[in-house]
């Protein structure tokens, strides 16, 4: 019986666990040195808060350090993480401090890099996670092979690695959730399955763009029951409500006037840094990213950010036609994929998005690729995206400062090298996405 349990798939799945977790632990370790991108500073402060003062305080300046321009900008379900993880660093600096006698307070390894590295363990775990409903989605319907190899492209896909490991960023924590509700799905638990996309939502709202589109899909996969789908809905905006009572007392009160605020951004041009649609039309050589145009500036009668959202919804058009056409018919590899183009459009038209927000192709272009018969273009594309947002984060933030006396440095944070990667984000996109319809169209996917 144990040898059966040790098979070779197992103990191959358990060594790319292993070496996923070394990798990162070698990744943290590499950046404690340098300091914080003012993200996780920020992500720092706010637990300091709501650890001292409320969960509710995080969302006002009266005791906020870093951000005291920019209070909390995220939904609950962020900051009730971050305070898990603060929570677990304070306990476990206690416990270090009390079994090697040392005073509390006067280490400098717990009270700064401990904290460090447990800010950025929700990360880790949340890629870790993911790799395993990669694994378990994709086995189910290709074999363990092609489990290992969807987990692997989650696991060691350098832009995962450096959002959860390097930067500390929180993409991965509401993806999870994402993939954890398409796993539900694929297992014919509705309510399981919104209740997880709601915390998802719950947890950051870059995902809002997916919600049509998994409606649609629940709403075959689950043999067009409505009954199961509303009751999914109002469980869960129940279950947010009673979340958010740790927050306000009125709970109702406080979702209306925050969520509109925290939808809308902090900053409101076209596109933060993100080599996309936008960065390349706007971000002409000779302008540069400091002369963003604003989400309000108009065009041909129209402001940018209605313009935006007029090329996102035309381009998704023919992708709600597919789902209606296949509906229960769809194949998984179809669905992933459908998901991975609409995150993808997402990130090159709609306005304010972050060099961050492409995140979700990965995940999801993953699971699909390891799906397919031939997967050798697919792959050619994910890792073309990789690379394209690698380039694209680095840009935005990477720990060891740069020299400005070198060339690579005016060529890199140039107005050129920029606006060539956006170009080739777009260009490789535009390939991706009529490929992509062609053969769902064909039904050679």
């Amino acid at each position: 019986m144990f040898k059966k349990f040790l098979s070779k798939p197992l103990i191959s799945l358990i060594l790319l666990f292993f070496i996923a977790l070394f990798v990162r632990g070698v990744l943290v370790n590499w950046t404690l040195p340098y300091g914080n991108n003012l993200d996780f500073s920020r992500y720092e402060d706010w637990t300091r808060v709501a650890h001292v003062y409320g969960f509710g305080e995080t969302y006002k300046t009266n005791h906020l350090s870093i951000s005291k321009y920019y209070p909390n900008n995220q939904p609950p379900g962020s900051l009730f993480i971050l305070s898990g993880a603060y929570e677990s660093w304070i306990i476990t600096g206690k416990v270090i401090s009390k079994l090697a006698h040392i005073p509390p307070g006067s280490n400098n390894f717990i009270n700064t890099y401990l904290q460090h590295i447990f800010m950025k363990m929700p990360g880790i775990i949340s890629d870790l996670l993911m790799g395993f409903l990669a694994f378990w989605v994709v086995s189910k319907y290709a074999g363990r092979k092609r489990g290992l190899l969807a987990a692997s492209l989650i696991l060691f896909n350098p832009v995962v690695l450096y959002n959860s490991s390097v930067w500390g960023q929180s993409d991965s924590w509401n993806n999870l959730f994402l993939m954890l509700s398409l796993f539900f799905a694929t297992r014919k638990n509705v309510i399981a399955s919104i209740i997880s996309f709601a915390i998802s939502i719950y947890i950051k709202f870059s995902l809002l763009p997916l919600v049509p589109f998994y409606f649609v899909f629940l709403f075959f996969i689950s043999g067009r029951n409505l009954k199961r789908i509303l009751a999914g809905v109002v469980l869960s905006i129940a279950l947010i409500f009673l979340a958010t009572l740790l927050v306000s007392p009125n709970p109702l009160t406080w979702i209306l006037a925050e969520f509109p605020v925290i939808a809308r951004g902090e900053l409101q041009n076209m596109t933060i840094a993100s080599f996309n649609f936008w960065w390349m039309v706007l971000c002409f050589p000779n302008v540069g990213h400091a002369h963003i145009p604003l989400i309000t500036d108009i065009f041909m009668g129209l402001s940018l950010g209605t313009w935006g959202y007029i090329f996102f919804g035309t381009l998704t058009l023919p992708l709600i036609y597919f789902q209606l056409k296949m509906q229960e018919k769809m194949p998984l590899k179809t669905v992933f994929l459908i998901f991975s183009i609409v995150a993808l459009l997402a990130f090159l038209f709609l306005p304010g998005m972050h060099d961050r927000y492409m995140y979700p192709v990965f995940p999801l272009l993953a699971v699909s690729v390891s799906l397919l018969k031939n997967m050798k273009v697919y792959i050619t594309f994910l890792l073309l995206f990789t690379l394209f947002n690698l380039i694209n984060v680095i840009y935005s933030w990477y720990p060891i400062p740069l020299s400005s006396n070198t060339d690579f440095y005016h060529i890199f944070y140039g107005d050129y090298f920029g606006w060539i990667v956006s170009i080739a984000t777009v260009l490789v996109s535009v390939l991706f996405y009529v490929f992509s319809l062609n053969k769902v169209k064909k039904g050679t996917f």
